[in-house]
């Protein structure tokens, strides 16, 4: 899927076009507390801190997630996403398997590269 990501950035750099690669466009418009989202911003993840990652990894252990690697869990894609946007974790809970994915995929790759 990493791949694929790659991929798809160097194709719109290719083309010129002026996508934000950290703007995750949701698969359908997603309905929550009332307002329709078709998109999330996570460019929020650029001024996220060490001290939010500790933040994030002691959150995590008291929902009693015990995982070696959390950074690559959905659940902390969710709760950096969280921290990047200022959307509740309850908005992250609820998308689709789809869009989970893409949002814990882009946060992942930013994390990496």
């Amino acid at each position: 899927m990493e791949k694929d990501l790659l991929e798809k950035e160097a194709a719109v750099m290719e083309e010129g076009r002026e996508e934000d690669f950290m703007v995750v466009k949701l698969s359908k418009p997603y309905r929550f507390e009332g307002k329709e989202v078709t998109e999330v911003d996570l460019n929020g993840l650029e001024d996220l801190t060490g001290a939010d990652m500790i933040s994030i990894g002691r959150m995590m252990r008291k929902r009693g997630n015990t995982d070696a690697s959390p950074e690559v869990t959905m659940e902390f894609a969710f709760f950096a996403a969280m921290q990047a946007t200022g959307m509740p974790l309850e908005f992250f809970y609820g998308l689709s398997m789809k869009d989970s994915m893409r949002i814990k995929t882009r946060v992942n790759y930013f994390l990496v590269y």
